[in-house]
């Protein structure tokens, strides 16, 4: 009987035994369950993605698309406004000088009944010509005056304005302003040039000052200018209007640096054609100095017609995009080759070249775009734009890049005329 119970109680201490163990297993097994609520170790990596949007938007500003979207500002290109246009208030032109000598005061409108208009310098003793008055808009200031001859960029005279008297103000308003603007004229040949003075106003505005009873404009005629030969030396007079094309002003479609280039580019417009001359410094053999045009407006929608200057010991002249009468069929991957069919020359100079060319009046009537034959040269407006192609890198000084769209419109070849 003790035996009995003996057994009967070590199976009861064996199962107590084995109850513990369990009891102890089960108060473990939620552990792993509550394994997630201890997030102090994970918190820290969790932290570095916050960190790595910095990394990615560092390298954004060199995401900036190429031309720079805010467009170069052309000086050939500037817009001016009529003087009604701006809400001019009145004005007057009290003096004329030639040479600084005061050839009319008081009596302008007599002196240019008399003269019809006109400054004659034909004998080339006219250095300057000077117009002295005053203006007056109704609701804005004027900041600075200056003049345009042609179609020539404007430019700004330092030292343009004198004290405006009250009996002034007391007919031109509270925002008169008394000018006396100096015109450099010693370099201008040729008859029939008009000048004009104009003035910048607070807001920016340019404006023609040309209010019909009061006109701020004289045509000047200067001696006769010396005859254009292509022999590749730019002559003083040689050329009608001068563009530049630097760092200063260039654009690029393919990412470069145009670095210390300086092109001169000079166009004089000729009953039989058009005088050309280009003075490159800072270029290379096989580097490209480009017109492009657009003959009286009449091919707006389609690409350029483009005369490209292929500088080195030899020049080669190729024309590109349209028919004339020098190319029959368009070589749109290397151009077509007219150098034998015009006027042309290279002279290689420190640095760079000097090129003269003359591309004759037919070369402008193309033969490819519906109307375009009907551009009657020298009767309607030449429209032109500057380019160059330096080894890979193509620069322009238009208010316009190129991009991927080379159409006349887009690349806004009503900003200069060829005159």
């Amino acid at each position: 009987m003790k035996k009995f119970l003996a057994v009967i109680l070590a199976l009861c201490l064996v199962a107590a035994l084995f109850a513990g163990c369990g009891a102890q297993t089960n108060d473990k097994e939620p552990s792993p369950t509550k394994a997630p609520e201890v997030t102090a170790e994970p918190s820290e990596p969790t932290a570095e993605p916050e960190a790595t949007p910095e990394v990615t938007t560092a390298p954004e500003p060199t995401k900036e698309p190429e031309p720079t979207p805010v467009p170069y500002t052309d000086p050939y290109a500037v817009e001016i406004l009529d003087w009604e246009d701006a809400d001019g208030f009145n004005a007057s032109f009290d003096s004329i000088f030639v040479n600084k000598v005061k050839v009319a005061d008081g009596d302008v409108q007599l002196w240019k009944s008399e003269n019809d208009e006109t400054v004659d310098g034909t004998d080339g003793k006219v250095k300057s010509i000077g117009m002295r008055g005053w203006n007056g808009f109704y609701e804005l200031k004027q900041k600075e005056f200056g003049y345009q001859i042609d179609n020539n960029p404007v430019v700004w005279v330092k030292r343009s304005t004198e004290a405006t008297e009250q009996g002034v103000k007391a007919v031109g308003g509270d925002y008169a302003q008394r000018f006396n603007v100096t015109i450099p004229v010693e370099n201008l040949y040729g008859e029939g040039h008009e000048i004009t003075v104009v003035t910048k106003l607070e807001d920016g505005s340019i404006v023609y000052l040309n209010r019909e009873e009061a006109l701020f404009m004289l045509y000047y005629n200067g001696p006769e200018a010396p005859e254009t030969a292509i022999d590749g030396t730019i002559s003083e007079g040689e050329y009608t209007a001068q563009y530049a094309l630097k760092k200063s002003n260039a654009q690029t479609w393919t990412g470069g640096d145009i670095g210390d280039t300086d092109i001169e580019y000079y166009i004089n417009l000729k009953d039989d054609g058009l005088y050309i001359a280009i003075d490159a410094t800072g270029v290379s053999a096989g580097d490209m100095l480009q017109l492009n045009f657009n003959p009286g407006a009449r091919i707006d929608d389609a690409e350029a017609l483009f005369v490209s200057f292929v500088v080195g010991d030899e020049l080669k002249v190729l024309q590109q995009n349209h028919t004339n009468k020098y190319v029959a069929k368009v070589d749109k991957t290397n151009g077509n080759d007219i150098t034998a069919s015009i006027e042309a020359k290279i002279v290689a100079k420190d640095g760079g070249y000097i090129v003269e060319a003359k591309l004759p009046a037919d070369f402008f009537t193309v033969t490819d775009v519906e109307d375009a034959a009907g551009f009657n040269y020298g009767r309607e407006n030449l429209y032109f734009g500057m380019f160059v192609v330096l080894g890979t890198n193509g620069y322009t000084n238009q208010s316009t890049a190129p991009e991927t769209d080379w159409t006349c419109k887009a690349l806004a070849l009503h900003e200069y005329v060829a005159y």
